[in-house]
């Protein structure tokens, strides 16, 4: 697991506001992977699900479906992505949000310890996001939260 956090002096409401809005995800993603197809609604509940285009620098573009498994307005936001028409591999998605001194304590985590399936453990290396690429998307959330 990857876990990277940081204090933004921005209030936990307009951080999450971001982050729960799937149109924005491109927008604040360090990694440079993710564009999001437009229609797509804010995440208001646990169980809804929202769509992605993934392209990292060594492959082609391939969609997933993000199930969302954990919700709490302004607190915390977690997704499973999935190959379409597919369960999901084990791979978690999470930022989570808390009043703090100066700001809001945002952190990010990514983890794949729940992925048990072994052909796509022998094709695909974890974690496939960088520690600098996810706090880079700090600075990225921060300037979409005062846009």
């Amino acid at each position: 697991m990857l876990r990277v956090a940081t204090t933004i002096p921005v209030p936990a409401a307009a951080l999450f506001e971001v982050i729960r809005d799937p149109l924005r995800h491109s927008e604040i993603d360090g990694s440079g992977t993710l564009s999001v197809p437009a229609g797509q609604l804010p995440i208001t509940a646990l169980g809804q699900r929202f769509v992605a285009q993934v392209r990292f620098p060594s492959g082609a573009a391939y969609p997933v479906v993000d199930h969302v498994v954990a919700f709490e307005l302004d607190r915390l936001l977690a997704w499973l992505p999935a190959n379409p028409d597919a369960p999901p591999l084990g791979i978690r998605g999470e930022w989570t949000f808390a009043e703090a001194a100066g700001g809001t304590a945002v952190s990010q985590a990514c983890d794949w310890s729940a992925v048990t399936d072994t052909a796509y453990l022998s094709r695909v290396r974890l974690p496939r996001v960088s520690v600098e690429q996810m706090s880079a998307s700090f600075v990225r959330l921060e300037r979409a939260a005062r846009s």
